[in-house]
């Protein structure tokens, strides 16, 4: 089934796709210890199991992006997931920065020289933008695109 979506949900998906597909490169990149000198300016750790997250979420939008250029009606889900595995990571990252926040209080003596911007993760940054997108677009999240998808084929 074809539609047409509209160029807010197209420039969404294209820049978040992106955006996480980027910052995942210049994470594993540093993960290899490839000096990109960008962990100053925006905090980005040298981790490359965490950069291939953000590559994979990278790759869950942008395929949405091509389904929904092609007018398939299935491409708006890819986004719709790529949105929720996006706030998903964001809250785990938040809790663990959190939790590394809490352990320094408890145990400082660990933590000394440690500040909370060590914790601080591009998947907590860039997680705003789908927070954005799913504050948008809640009202539009239903399952009626997918039954009539199931009902015509």
């Amino acid at each position: 089934m074809k539609q047409d979506y509209g160029n807010r949900e197209m420039i969404f998906a294209a820049l978040s796709g992106a955006l996480y597909t980027i910052f995942g490169i210049f994470q594993i990149a540093e993960g290899f210890g490839i000096n990109t000198g960008m962990p100053e300016m925006i905090f980005i750790p040298g981790d490359i199991p965490g950069g291939s997250c953000l590559m994979v979420l990278g790759a869950v939008f942008l395929y949405g992006l091509k389904e929904m250029l092609q007018g398939i009606n299935a491409g708006v889900s890819f986004v719709y997931v790529g949105i929720l595995m996006s706030l998903v990571f964001m809250a785990v990252y938040l809790l663990v920065m959190g939790g590394n926040m809490l352990d320094s209080i408890i145990v400082p003596e660990d933590y000394e020289g440690w500040n909370i911007m060590e914790a601080f993760r591009p998947g907590i940054y860039l997680g705003f933008l789908p927070l954005m997108g799913m504050l948008c677009w809640k009202d539009r999240f239903s399952l009626h695109e997918v039954l009539v998808f199931r009902e015509g084929a």
